[in-house]
This record gives C-alpha cells, structure tokens and sequence, in this order.
C-alpha cells in the first residue's frame, strides 16, 4: 500500500507531523471515524522514532482530531472536533488577555444582532415554539431561584438564535461570547432583578422574530446587549468601589476583568 505521509525529516518533527495529519484531514483524505495506521508504521511512513510518533499522537489527541483508544481494535482515530471544546479552548487563552466586558460587548454589538435578523427570516415554527419554550423553562428557573438552570436556559436562548446563521463560523463566536459572559457573570454575581429583565429582553426578542420583523429582532437585540453591557460594568465598578472594604480575589475577577489601578493620595 502507498503510504499516505512522506519522511519528516526538519527541526520541530512533531510539529510537521501534526501538520501534515491536519492536512489530511481538511483535503478530506482522512474523514471522522477513519482509523490512522499503527504507531510502528506511522513512523516508518515519517521516519521518526515511536517515541516522537507517539509525541505527536498525543498532541492530536490534546488538538481534538483523533481519539486514542486501548485494546483490542484500540489505535488512533479521526475525530470532529467538539465545538465545546474549542470554546472553552479560546476561553482559555482570553482569560490572560486582559479581557474586560467592553471587549466582549463588542463582539456581541457585531453579531447578536445580525443573528436575531437571521432568525426572523428563517426560524422554523418548530425553533420558534422552542424559543418561546425556553422562555418558560427560564421563568420557571427564575421563580424557583436555580441559577444554574437560568443559566443553561439563557444560553440555550442565543445558541438557537445563533443556529440560523446557518454559518459555522458565526456559530462558534456567537456561542463563544456566551460561554465568555456566563463566566463574567459567575464572577459579577448579577442579582435576580438583571436576571429578570434579560427574559424580558429575551421575550421581546422572541416576539419580534415570530413576527418575521427582523429590523424589530436585531434592535431589540442591540438593545439587550448594550443593556447587559452597562449592568455589568455598573456591577464591577461598584466592586471597585467598594475594594478598600472587600478587596477582589487578585486570582479570580481581577483576572478575568482587570480593575484600574487605584491611586491613594
């Protein structure tokens, strides 16, 4: 059999290893289930040792482009790569970015809105009954006091929104800035009165996309971005206010929303 990968032989092996098999992967040579060659004979294919073979699996496994299994029919299989995953990837490496809520307003500025247009003039009534069921779900959570469960439910609300995109790309940010904001709210602690008025912002929003109004869904969307935006702010300022008394855990909120450094005279 013709053996799919040529020698690397360059400085950083493991590197071109992980590259050509990415390759592979997105030339469409190599789709999710197939199985990779055995470690023996990958490396002969490469030219390298089992151990830097073996590096380099690991590293595609930590990537999330194979899966490595043990045992009898075990080896190295391709794998889609868990869009949780990736999220919390990038989550990740922003939390040591100097994020603040600005920047992540920002972003949702550019695209919730367009996502509410989107839904507006696509939604199936089957996704609007959903919404609105979300709705409720979220209500019940709020009148049973279980935050986590509004949590999942607000989530779900823009992840659904966001599904009509029908653009992969948009999908991700979009679920992405919602991954970003629910850590911004485990952090600012938001009380039952700014979780209250997102549902009604989200029942708006709701209502303008069963309408088929998409003008009426991006500006209510706006509106409950730029509206979340100031909340929070108003919240880590009062924080910051408050620091000399409370001082803010230097290993939790300061690293995920930095505060000015303050000056005493």
């Amino acid at each position: 059999m013709k053996a799919m990968f040529a020698p690397a032989r360059q400085d950083k092996t493991t590197d071109i290893i992980v590259e050509r098999i990415r390759t592979a992967i997105l030339d469409g040579k190599l789709q999710p289930g197939d199985r990779l060659p055995c470690e023996k004979e990958l490396g002969e294919q490469f030219q390298v040792s089992r151990q830097t073979m073996r590096e380099a699996l690991r590293a595609l496994e930590h990537l999330g482009l194979i899966t490595l299994r043990k045992g009898s029919g075990g080896g190295a299989f391709i794998t889609a790569v868990d869009q949780q995953v990736t999220v919390q990837g990038l989550a990740n490496y922003l939390y040591f970015q100097n994020l603040t809520t600005a920047h992540l307003s920002e972003l949702r500025r550019l695209l919730e809105p367009h996502a509410a247009r989107c839904a507006a003039e696509h939604m199936s009534p089957a996704d609007r009954q959903a919404l609105e069921e979300i709705n409720r779900q979220t209500r019940l959570a709020i009148a049973k006091g279980d935050l986590d469960q509004v949590t999942r439910c607000e989530i779900a609300f823009h992840s659904l929104i966001a599904a009509q995109t029908q653009n992969p790309i948009l999908r991700l940010m979009l679920d992405f800035s919602e991954k970003l904001l629910s850590d911004f709210k485990k952090l600012l602690k938001p009380d039952q009165g700014f979780t209250e008025s997102v549902l009604l912002a989200h029942e708006s929003i709701s209502q303008a996309i069963a309408a088929g109004d998409g003008t009426t869904a991006a500006s209510e969307m706006l509106d409950h971005v730029v509206a979340v935006e100031n909340s929070l702010v108003s919240l880590q300022t009062g924080r910051f206010r408050d620091a000399d008394s409370a001082p803010v855990p230097a290993c939790s909120l300061a690293r995920l929303i930095p505060l000015p450094t303050r000056t005493h005279a």
